[in-house]
């Protein structure tokens, strides 16, 4: 290795130590014009290049070397781009004017340092800068190989004898001196832009401070002393700059000085950060201010930093709010009517009182409830645009009565009032409702109860005038059919006359039977009331029609209760109304099955059972006929209301029964399916309450 050689390379090499000044130049360079560092980076390194170029070591004629290799591929590595081609630019310039047979050679290395230190650069940026000094080395190695085969551009054989004359003391100095070098520059890079961040920090920092509305303060936790204030402090608290850090926290705050040194010690470390203080201005006023306090480190110095906001107004509207609703809960948790408000369709409020109208035993169940599940499905649409109306309009809407459904699915009725509110800050629908389900049934139970005394007050008219309508009949009818029995004693029974004769008699015989209906509807004819075995009254009434009922192929079923009480009652009546009720189920068997069927069946029940301590006794025909219409079920206890043709009822049967069935004090059930079958059922209570001491007077009833 040539001694000559490798001292000026390592002279040459010191050189580059030159180039860290560049970065403590480009800083001085101000803020405005940070966009012209990358140029003057640029000349300072293209300047340094070619000073180093004009002592290099001359190894023949037009043959010389440097470290211009480690100065382009360290700034294009470390500098970036524009400073690169900058330096390219001066150092191929002064190259050129070098002149000899290694031009083009030179120019070359110029060219790759600069592109190997770019990709380089763009080659590691994604890594962490661990082991940097070993990456900067391979660079340094990357580089001179290359520049070392830069030498093949030399005219042969000079070109082999420069490679084995600079190759060793290249490959040994040259990695080093960029070890060296790269890692100056980082470093000095990471320091200048600490000190750079450091100042635009700072910078910030004081600009916030200073410029904030926000009042700040910066208090030394030793002794409370105030260091520094921002110009908002100044204003809130009244005293100038000056005399407020000449002062301690504790001539403003309040609290007592021991306390208020626990606060700052608490504050300080990092165990609390919000406070509600008292502080005094220069005023003499006192406020309530919220501060929120820390430590940081200024100038090396720990202090504590604190930003104050007055709450005193904020602090009055929370009593005011409070006492608000401390007296909106007391209003609403006394009342009797149910309360509740719904947010986003959910129970978000409720008083006791919803809450036993729900059938739970806190509020507390029912918030966060879906408040549909409260209504019926079909209710769901109106309930819906009622919600809507309310909170888009801000009204309130018309008084309803809709139906609830409690937590153990019973329904109740309600009457139902709403109106928009704002609950913690959300527009909320506000319920108020009154449970009506007994005033309802009330009202239901007055409405029967007058139906019922308008069809007694119809039943009653009617046969008042049937009453008088069959008397005045009555009379000219014995009349005609007397004088008709007694033409016909006088006449052929096998004259056409006496055919003519027995007519008229069996017609007046039977306006004669409509007429007795027509009585004992109108309850003139009076008997006596007694006890009587129900076992003895259906058996009788089945004698009589059970031919008739066999003759229609009917099947007659007949289940009767042993040991039946005596029912205290006119037997002939009781009779009256089970002979039809039979006949009607015959009727309705005949019209569905004119001929046999299977299903052609009567059952006749009469079973005994105990009511509120009295004794009963249902007596149920049920048939299997077409059933009774909805619509016609209302009618069928009315006077001359019948669905057979005229020639086969009348009209009255069904009601002189319901008459006679009230006349002791019982009730007749229906119950009927379209298509299926029809089930009447007589109660009568074993004793009806009769004296028949009061037979004149009609009873009681």
């Amino acid at each position: 290795m040539n001694p000559e050689l490798t001292t000026a390379l390592i002279n040459n090499s010191a050189l580059l130590l030159s180039l860290a000044i560049i970065y403590e130049v480009s800083y001085f360079i101000p803020e405005k014009y940070k966009k012209l560092r990358p140029c003057l980076s640029g000349l300072l390194i293209g300047l340094i290049g070619s000073i180093i170029m004009v002592r290099p070591y001359v190894l023949s004629e037009g043959i010389i070397f440097d470290t211009r290799s480690i100065l382009i591929s360290v700034a294009a590595f470390n500098f970036g781009a524009i400073p690169a081609v900058i330096t390219v630019i001066i150092t191929s310039a002064v190259r050129l004017a070098h002149g000899g047979m290694a031009t083009m050679a030179g120019i070359a290395v110029i060219l790759s340092s600069a592109v190997i230190g770019l990709l380089w650069s763009r080659l590691l940026i994604k890594y962490p800068p661990k082991f940097l000094w070993l990456r900067v080395y391979l660079l340094g190695v990357i580089v001179h190989v290359v520049m070392i085969s830069c030498m093949l551009l030399i005219p042969y054989p000079q070109s082999l004898a420069v490679i084995r004359e600079i190759s060793f003391p290249v490959m040994i100095i040259y990695p080093i001196a960029t070890v060296l070098l790269g890692m100056l520059l980082f470093n000095q890079r990471d320091r200048n832009r600490a000190l750079v961040e450091k100042v635009e920090a700072e910078s910030r920092y004081r600009s916030l401070f200073e410029n904030n509305h926000t009042v700040m303060l910066m208090i030394d936790p030793e002794n409370g002393q105030i260091l520094d204030v921002n110009p908002a402090a100044v204003e809130y608290y009244g005293w100038i700059k000056a005399d407020m850090i000449k002062m301690s926290i504790s001539d403003i705050n309040t609290l007592k000085p021991p306390e208020v040194k626990s606060e700052m010690l608490e504050a300080f470390s990092g165990r609390k950060k919000h406070f509600i203080f008292k502080h005094r201005r220069a005023d003499g006023s006192v406020r309530d201010v919220e501060v929120y306090s820390g430590p940081i480190i200024l100038d090396g110095r720990n202090i504590i930093f604190s930003i104050i906001h007055d709450i005193s107004e904020r602090l009055v509207a929370e009593r005011e709010l409070l006492e608000s609703e401390q007296r909106f809960r007391a209003v609403v948790e006394g009342a009797r009517d149910a309360i509740f408000i719904h947010s986003h369709d959910r129970f978000s409020y409720a008083n006791q009182a919803a809450a036993e109208l729900f059938g739970v035993k806190s509020a507390e169940r029912l918030l966060g409830m879906p408040v549909f599940d409260c209504y019926y499905l079909d209710d769901h649409a109106l309930v819906r645009t009622r919600i809507d109306e309310i909170l888009s309009e801000f009204a309130t809407l018309p008084t309803i009565e809709i139906a609830y459904l409690k937590m153990d699915g019973k329904s109740i009725e309600v009457e139902e009032t709403s109106v928009k509110v704002i609950f913690n800050n959300i527009p909320s629908v506000m319920v108020f409702c009154r449970d009506i389900s007994q005033r309802k049934q009330l009202e239901r139970e007055k409405l029967a109860a007058e139906e019922k005394l308008r069809q007694q007050q119809k039943l009653e008219s009617v046969g008042t005038l049937a009453g008088g309508v069959a008397h005045e009949i009555n009379n000219p009818l014995n009349g005609i059919m007397n004088y008709a029995q007694l033409v016909l004693d006088e006449t052929d029974p096998h004259s056409e006359h006496a055919q003519y004769l027995d007519g008229i008699i069996a017609e007046s015989r039977r306006i004669s039977d409509i007429v007795k209906s027509l009585l004992q509807f109108s309850r003139q004819d009076k008997q006596m009331h007694s006890y009587a075995r129900m076992d003895d009254i259906i058996n009788q009434t089945l004698s009589l029609i059970r031919t008739i009922i066999r003759k229609d192929q009917i099947d007659l079923r007949v289940d009767i209760q042993t040991n039946l009480r005596d029912v205290k009652c006119r037997s002939q009546q009781i009779q009256q109304v089970l002979m039809n009720l039979l006949t009607n189920a015959r009727d309705a068997l005949n019209e569905k099955y004119p001929e046999y069927n299977a299903d052609k069946i009567i059952t006749l029940s009469c079973h005994q059972y105990l009511k509120e301590a009295r004794h009963w006794v249902k007596i149920c025909v049920k048939d299997h006929g077409n059933g009774i219409p909805k619509e016609i079920s209302q009618k069928i206890f009315e006077p001359f209301y019948s669905t057979k043709a005229k020639d086969i009822g009348t009209g009255l049967g069904l009601s002189i029964s319901f008459g006679i069935v009230s006349d002791h004090h019982g009730f007749i059930e229906v119950d009927t399916e379209i298509g299926k079958h029809t089930i009447f059922c007589v109660h009568l209570p074993v004793d009806n309450g009769w004296d028949n001491r009061f037979k004149d007077n009609g009873g009681i009833s």
